[in-house]
């Protein structure tokens, strides 16, 4: 099991690897593979990582292959370490993970272990030590994963690190989950990944293996079967061993290739069976070739069991029901005998290579078989009753041993249930283990088998919300299963409210309304007076409907009269009245009332909603509220949020505050840094399966990539918001399709662009919106009008627009709405709207929309006949332009100037204003003293990333190292602070904004 000690993991340091690679004779045919393997190690040797997968049926030599790399990358240059999925413990948490990096951390002792888990590296310390009885619950998963990157940057730190991992098909999801986040970290590191798997194995996690299979990253390897020609080499080879001077017939090896298909690990057995069965090689036999080999290995196995001496067979047996890297100690117990003779056992055992030698014999060293085929074929020749028995056994020998409970569990999921209280004990262990260690999917099979134990009610009703509360983002329909079980037997009122509170969201996400709403209401009316923050946060619920789902007229009424009748009551202190306050913004927001901002605000002062409601509908809310406000505190706390959900967080809520990070990054202009966030995003979504977030992170996406002129992959980020080709019933899908209008407007087809805003805009009315900070709907139907040159029917779409951002108030809304207006009206009139649009944004956070007025403006001068203002003004649009990344606009601009008749400046290229954000906050960093690992983990980015940010600061600051950069550098701008209202009066081509505005 994981956490045992595994063979053959090598840590080691020394002189460089030579290249050179010594072939053993056992491989035939395999020199490309074994080539593209050594480049890799060679690679990774100087700091370019890479990773394989090897895939193939059983027996056509993965496991040599990997073994050749152990040969490839030697020690003591190469650290390597090992590790092999197996059935049995494919449900335990970070199994294989544990199987590499235990043995690293043992070796060296308290000291070194200390150092690799250091820094970011110690959230993964939960993985590698033993789980306290009041272990947390919390979901984690992501700090983990986050953690042993860290962890693996440091082996790499410390000499070059090779990864072997055997049947990755069998590995628990957790542990694919990090290979998926560990591959697009690689470039940065002295590391060399193989994973060998047999193809469609494992259909439960088909959707990792497919990820790691087809990353860029992964070189893929198929080795084919053996041709005739080396078949025959290989049969010829183990009958010359086996009996000199015996002479092979032709037909004989013919035989032997047919029957096999060229496996070499078939081959091997058909002909140790034919030598077992005193088989002579010749053309005569070919028939018995033929029936023989379609089962060879078993039939090998099954010669060699029957052979066996009864503690001999005893202890094969204990081994394939315990499965990889059993302690000997362990197997003796299980087999029922003493030490010495389990000794004697496995001495034998491993002279018939049935077992495979270790590098000792001591009662702790691990053993395990020589191919997983074999394990199998001796597993499954014990009888069903045989094989129960022992798991029976293997379970209450480990659970009284004290070992760790997911040990004892992975046994248990091998019986019928039995309703025996202690064994629903070791499974609810094994599934809070599972959680502690960032594995829910594990959890989730613990506590389904713990269904079959439960026989009380409040056992039952235990099992039964955990199993909804974990299954609440990965498998909605499930949850919501579950929790109806579970709901009927809650007779505490807390315990009630919870799980009402999770059953009604999991039947939102369904689209199943009326039943959520009827969950809620019923639970709210069962509390007793006196229960201020479970009533809040059942209301909270309640009145969130009608901002994600459609619902039926009287039903929005009703609950938009509630929202009425809390507005006007005063804000409680407890967290549902927070949630509650939450809701109430959002729903002020959609209808672009500015009163939702101080609510907002006030629900997220005292950061109670950022420590207990990580990652929930509310606290998304109120971001998402003060991002429409442009409002500096939602960056602010978006920052915290990312950073707590690394260090201590779940994917759930790691991938949340991306995404509207990424939302709020776009509104400012920082649109490298948005795409970052988006993108991390989208592969969060992606390793843990959640959905649910895909139809606002794929628009935002797609938002940011047409910004930066990537056409191709805003269509894939709005396909990839839709899991299929049907549009989903809900209040969110005017994202989609206002971002599907943008696209096809920016891929001239401005007609059907404009009947996608239109429906964006039926559908945002529909749910009662009317903000354009939330939905520019008015104005992208007006630029679709204005390119078919109906801009009599645009104006007043970007008039309405222009009056409903007024009266919300944040800058970026009305800049934009008034940059819209000024193009659809010609002459003076549409300049002055683009003057004012310029005169709103200037001090605006809204850099990129400040970017697009200005440009626009300068259009239009340069149309009026007044060149030297439009070069200044086209100038200034074009570095801020350059500074967001945000190159169709450039092109636009210097387009603009040419037309103009100035030749374009190239954008900035040197001086502090040159530095990116991301690259002025490194440089910050490094100017403060930081190292540029500890740069790495405050930025979560890779340390190449930071040496790539410096190594572009000192070349746009002109300086050499990181000593003279404070000297560049001064005191950080607050780029995000609230945006003043502009006093300055019009001038000689302004008009009167609220004149302009009202018309």
């Amino acid at each position: 099991m994981p956490g045992r000690k595994a063979a053959g993991n090598v840590p080691a340091s020394g002189p460089a690897h030579t290249g050179k690679v010594e072939r053993t004779s056992a491989l035939y045919e395999r020199d490309a593979e074994i080539s593209a393997l050594t480049r890799l190690v060679t690679r990774a040797q100087s700091g370019q990582g890479g990773f394989a997968a090897i895939e193939g049926s059983a027996g056509i030599g993965k496991s040599s292959l990997l073994a050749q790399i152990r040969t490839i990358a030697a020690p003591p240059t190469f650290c390597v370490a090992t590790a092999r999925g197996s059935e049995l413990e494919h449900e335990y948490s970070l199994g294989v993970v544990r199987q590499l990096f235990e043995p690293l951390l043992a070796s060296g002792g308290p000291e070194r272990r200390e150092q690799l888990l250091s820094g970011t590296a110690g959230q993964a310390s939960p993985v590698f030590e033993p789980v306290t009885a009041d272990g947390t619950t919390a979901e984690r998963d992501f700090a983990i994963r986050h953690g042993l990157l860290w962890l693996t940057y440091n082996l790499c730190e410390q000499q070059p690190v090779v990864l072997l991992v055997d049947d990755v098909h069998w590995a628990d999801v957790a542990s694919l989950g990090f290979f998926t986040y560990l591959q697009p970290r690689l470039d940065a590191l002295r590391l060399c990944v193989v994973v060998a798997l047999r193809p469609h194995e494992s259909a439960a996690e088909l959707h990792l293996l497919d990820r790691i299979i087809t990353d860029p990253t992964c070189r893929l390897l198929r080795p084919k079967a053996l041709s005739p020609t080396a078949a025959f080499s290989m049969v010829q080879g183990e009958f010359a061993k086996a009996v000199p001077g015996e002479p092979v017939e032709d037909a004989f090896l013919a035989a032997c290739h047919s029957a096999t298909g060229g496996n070499p690990l078939l081959l091997k057995e058909t002909v140790a069976t034919l030598l077992a069965e005193h088989v002579t090689p010749r053309a005569a036999n070919a028939a018995q070739v033929t029936t023989l080999g379609p089962r060879a290995v078993a039939r090998w196995v099954s010669l060699r069991i029957h052979r066996l001496s009864a503690h001999d067979l005893a202890l094969a047996r204990a081994v394939a029901v315990l499965g990889e890297h059993v302690p000997l100690e362990q197997a003796a117990a299980l087999a029922g005998l003493p030490l010495s003779t389990a000794l004697q056992a496995t001495a034998h055992l491993q002279r018939i290579e049935l077992l495979r030698a270790g590098p000792g014999q001591g009662p702790s060293e691990p053993i395990g078989y020589t191919h997983p085929v074999v394990q199998a074929a001796v597993y499954h020749a014990m009888t069903p009753e045989q094989r129960r028995a022992a798991h029976r056994r293997a379970a209450d020998l480990l659970s009284q041993a004290g070992a760790e409970a997911e040990q004892a569990a992975a046994h248990l999921l091998r019986l019928p249930p039995a309703k025996e209280p202690h064994l629903l004990s070791i499974l609810m262990r094994a599934a809070r283990d599972a959680r502690s260690r960032g594995s829910p999917h594990a959890a989730v099979t613990y506590l389904r088998r713990g269904l079959g134990e439960a026989s009380t009610p409040n056992e039952r009703l235990e099992v039964l919300h955990q199993l909804g509360r974990t299954l609440q983002l990965t498998d909605t329909d499930a949850s919501v299963r579950y929790l109806q079980q579970a709901l009927p037997l809650a007779t505490e009122v807390s315990h009630h409210a919870a799980i009402a509170s999770l059953l009604g969201n999991g039947l939102l996400l369904s689209q199943r309304i009326p039943e959520a709403l009827d969950v809620w209401r019923q639970a709210l009316a069962q509390l007793p007076p006196g229960e201020p923050d479970l009533t809040a946060r059942l209301l909270a619920d309640i009145l969130s409907v009608p901002l994600f789902e459609p619902a039926a007229p009287g039903l929005r009424q009703d609950i938009l009269r509630e929202v009425g009748r809390q507005r006007l009551l005063g804000p409680g202190p407890t967290l549902g009245g927070k949630f509650l306050d939450c809701v109430i913004a959002g729903h002020d927001a959609i209808v672009g009332d500015p009163r939702a901002v101080p609510r907002a605000l006030r629900a997220m002062q005292d950061g109670e909603l950022l420590q207990r409601a990580a990652g929930t509908t509310p606290l998304a809310l109120a971001w998402w509220v003060l991002i429409c406000a442009d409002r500096p505190e939602a960056l602010t706390n978006l920052d915290k949020a990312v950073t707590r959900a690394y260090g201590e967080g779940s994917t759930s809520s790691l991938t949340t505050a991306l995404t509207y990070r990424a939302l709020a990054r776009l509104g400012v202009g920082s649109l490298t840094e948005a795409e970052a966030d988006a993108r991390d995003a989208v592969q969060a979504v992606e390793t843990a399966g959640i959905s649910l977030h895909r139809l606002l992170l794929g628009p935002f996406l797609a938002d940011i990539l047409m910004e930066r002129g990537s056409l191709d992959q805003a269509q894939q980020a709005l396909d990839w918001a839709l899991e299929s080709d049907t549009l989903p019933l809900t209040g969110l899908l005017y994202h989609l399709l206002l971002r599907r209008a943008r696209l096809l407007r920016l891929q001239a087809k401005p007609s059907d662009a404009l009947k996608a805003a239109l429906a964006a805009g039926e559908a945002f009315v529909a749910a009662g919106g009317q903000n354009p900070a939330v939905l520019p709907w008015q104005s992208e139907a007006a630029l679709c009008l204005h390119l078919l040159d109906r801009d009599e029917e645009a104006q007043p779409l970007a008039l309405e627009e222009l009056r409903l951002a007024r009266d919300w108030g944040a800058p970026l809304a009305r800049g934009r709405a008034l940059r819209i207006a000024g193009l659809v009206h010609r002459g003076q009139k549409g300049t002055a709207f683009l003057q004012q649009a310029v005169l709103r944004l200037r001090s605006s956070p809204a850099r990129l929309e400040y970017a697009k007025a200005a440009a626009e403006l300068g259009a239009a001068l340069r149309r009026a006949g007044q060149r030297t203002e439009a070069r200044s003004v086209l100038a200034e649009a074009c570095d801020i332009a350059s500074r967001c990344c945000a190159q169709p606009l450039v092109q636009q601009i210097k387009a603009e100037l040419r037309a103009g008749g100035t030749r374009p400046r190239s954008a900035l290229a040197a001086g502090i204003e040159a530095l990116t954000s991301s690259e002025r906050r490194v440089a910050e960093l490094a100017a403060a003293g930081r190292s540029n690992r500890e740069i790495a983990q405050a930025l979560f980015v890779t340390p190449k990333t930071v040496e790539a940010h410096l190594a572009s600061s000192y070349r746009k600051l002109d300086i050499s190292n990181r000593r003279q950069l404070a000297a560049k550098l001064p005191a950080p701008a607050h780029v995000n602070e609230p945006a003043a209202e502009p006093d300055q009066e019009p001038g000689a081509h302004e008009i009167n904004p609220d004149s302009l505005e009202s018309t």
